[in-house]
């Protein structure tokens, strides 16, 4: 099965399965747009094998809001291995 094929099918079963699921935005008055950041200085460090460079890589994170309704997220190791948690957050913006 192509590539692309398969892709729809799982995109297809996706929402299938997800019928009931959504955002909801409620009116209001004003258009607030909210930004969240925040940077986890190496999380997994004497957690998981401190040998293993992606164990030490701090994490960063954000949460974009509109009019209170999360519509953008994401969490994701950092490209740099940061040695103070000042670092992980400078890396973070």
């Amino acid at each position: 099965m192509r590539f692309h094929q398969k892709a729809l099918i799982t995109i297809g079963q996706y929402l299938k399965s997800s019928v009931n699921e959504g955002l909801i935005l409620q009116p209001t008055d004003s258009f607030d747009i909210e930004c969240h950041v925040d940077a986890d200085f190496a999380g997994l460090y004497s957690v998981e094998d401190v040998m293993d460079p992606t164990c030490v890589k701090s994490r960063t994170g954000y949460v974009i809001s509109v009019c209170g309704c999360p519509v953008v997220w994401v969490s994701r190791l950092q490209t740099d291995i940061a040695t103070a948690t000042m670092e992980a957050e400078y890396n973070a913006l």
